[in-house]
């Protein structure tokens, strides 16, 4: 697979990342004022919305961090960085996507094996299978990896090593 058609792949995985993370997002949105509604206004709330918030809220968020890590848009403490010198900071540059694609590589296999212990487990309100909302940790961290991978094509490659910041 040639570097174009990986980065072609990632893309394509953000382009249907993106929107999942939306209708996860409008879904807790609606799930929450229904929840709010029933309870002060018809005195009655409901069972299930606080668990289904609680899991879609695990979902939004590795799906989201998924896709801001492939854009780069995590917060980095650029600051300590652009204080080393040109060939500490360099270093760094090429080491911390190596060690991040570890990390995030780590977390989705220790999240498969969660799976395994727990898919036989059901939640309280839902009734479904724990598995599903923890399903969330190894898929979160699946596409970090992915896209982590192509931060390293990236580098090795020489094609985005980032400026010094300026602070104004």
């Amino acid at each position: 697979m040639t570097k174009e058609k990986y980065y072609h792949f990632c893309e394509l995985c953000v382009k249907g990342l993106f929107p999942v993370s939306m209708v996860l997002c409008s879904a807790m949105l609606i799930v929450a004022i229904a929840h709010v509604v029933m309870r002060y206004v018809f005195n009655d709330a409901l069972t299930w919305s606080e668990e289904f918030l609680r899991f879609s809220m695990v979902w939004f968020t590795l799906v989201s961090a998924a896709v801001l890590h492939q854009k780069k848009g995590h917060v980095g403490i650029v600051i300590f960085r652009d204080m080393f010198p040109d060939r500490l900071r360099n270093f760094c540059l090429r080491v911390i996507p190596f060690l991040a694609v570890i990390a995030t590589a780590s977390v989705t296999f220790n999240g498969i094996l969660l799976l395994f212990r727990t898919y036989r487990q059901l939640t309280p309100a839902l009734g479904i299978s724990v598995a599903i909302p923890y399903a969330a940790i190894p898929t979160g961290f699946f596409f970090m990896t992915l896209f982590g991978i192509g931060h390293i094509l990236e580098i090795s490659l020489g094609e985005t090593l980032p400026e010094r910041e300026r602070v104004s």
